[in-house]
């Protein structure tokens, strides 16, 4: 698990859950929790849904103000990658994707994606 993903704060979890126009908000928030503190990012079988879409909705695009909330979210998408849990897509193509918006956040973060991504451990 990257380190920086349990570094993430309660109110970034927060938003990260609400991501879905705020529907089932409290249940993604306790699924984001508990894959992260307590599980250490190893998904279980049926998080497709629950936490995993507004992780992916956090992939997708950068929030005025909520620079990091993207940045855990992309780490938390190359951990579903990398441990099999999204076999949908692969490293190569979400860093395509994400590439974009590279330039929205601080160079310090677009760093830590860029490295984080091309590593292969």
């Amino acid at each position: 698990m990257h380190p920086l993903i349990s570094t993430a704060k309660p109110d970034e979890l927060a938003f990260i859950a609400g991501l879905d126009y705020g529907q089932n908000a409290s249940e993604h928030l306790l699924a984001l929790k508990s894959l992260i503190f307590e599980r250490h990012c190893n998904f279980k079988e049926d998080e497709y849904w629950c936490p995993y879409e507004v992780i992916e909705l956090g992939s997708n695009s950068v929030h005025p103000g909520r620079e990091r909330e993207f940045v855990l979210c992309c780490l938390l998408v190359l951990e579903a990658i990398k441990r099999g849990f999204d076999s949908a897509h692969d490293r190569e193509s979400k860093f395509s994707a994400i590439e974009p918006r590279l330039s929205e956040i601080s160079s310090e973060m677009a760093t830590l994606l860029v490295e984080a991504y091309a590593n292969d451990h």
